[in-house]
């Protein structure tokens, strides 16, 4: 309790040095999500100095424009693409057959996905639920998109009701009509760098509302 005050307390305050809500309430916003995400402060604003997230960023965007992705959210259960924020239902149903295809294959486990999927590669992106997985979801994401946002609490029940399923997440800044929407990637890239790429990306989606309030 006294740590989230101290973050709600840092967060006000550097609002108030900045002039209050508005466009230039990113920075100070951001700031506190990576408080919230517990990272080394300091070596993560210095990250977003150097080239190698925007790198990664890129490579992700150049994918989604190689799959011809329309927007975001995007998802991909194994194979099968998704436009849009999708149901619960729609997922574990998508999920429950991937799964039995995928285990009538005859490929092995650990093989199973680069085999069928390799359009749409795990690579280096961060991975949250099961390491080895018969059925891999990928989401192309926009940190300041509202669909994605709200698509963030249905893939967190997808993942508790089904541990066995592996999430993959890769960027997809819509930099046209998002303009933070770079930058944001960029950090959570960088708290990939510190091994709490989750956590910020948690954090940034928690407070979208307050992050992205001037866009």
């Amino acid at each position: 309790m006294r740590a989230r005050a101290a973050l709600a307390a840092l967060s006000a305050s550097l609002l108030a040095a900045c002039g209050g809500s508005g466009a230039s309430s990113f920075e100070p916003a951001l700031l506190a999500a990576a408080g919230q995400a517990g990272l080394d402060v300091p070596t993560w604003q210095a990250c977003r100095e150097t080239q190698a997230p925007a790198d990664r960023v890129a490579q992700d965007v150049a994918l989604a424009k190689a799959l011809a992705l329309p927007g975001t959210p995007v998802l991909f259960v194994n194979c099968t693409e998704f436009v849009g924020a999708q149901a619960l239902a729609v997922l574990e149903a998508s999920v429950s057959s991937a799964s039995t295809a995928a285990q009538g294959s005859g490929i092995a486990i650990a093989d199973y996905y680069d085999t069928v999927c390799p359009d749409v590669p795990v690579g280096d992106s961060p991975v949250r639920g099961a390491t080895t997985s018969w059925v891999t979801v990928v989401e192309f994401g926009d940190f300041e998109c509202p669909y994605c946002g709200a698509e963030e609490p249905v893939l967190k029940q997808l993942l508790q009701d089904h541990p066995e399923v592996r999430l993959v997440f890769k960027n997809f800044p819509l930099t046209s009509i998002h303009p933070h929407a770079q930058p944001a990637a960029i950090a959570a890239e960088c708290a990939l760098d510190q091994g709490k790429f989750w956590e910020m990306h948690d954090a940034i989606y928690r407070n979208q509302g307050t992050i992205f309030a001037g866009d």
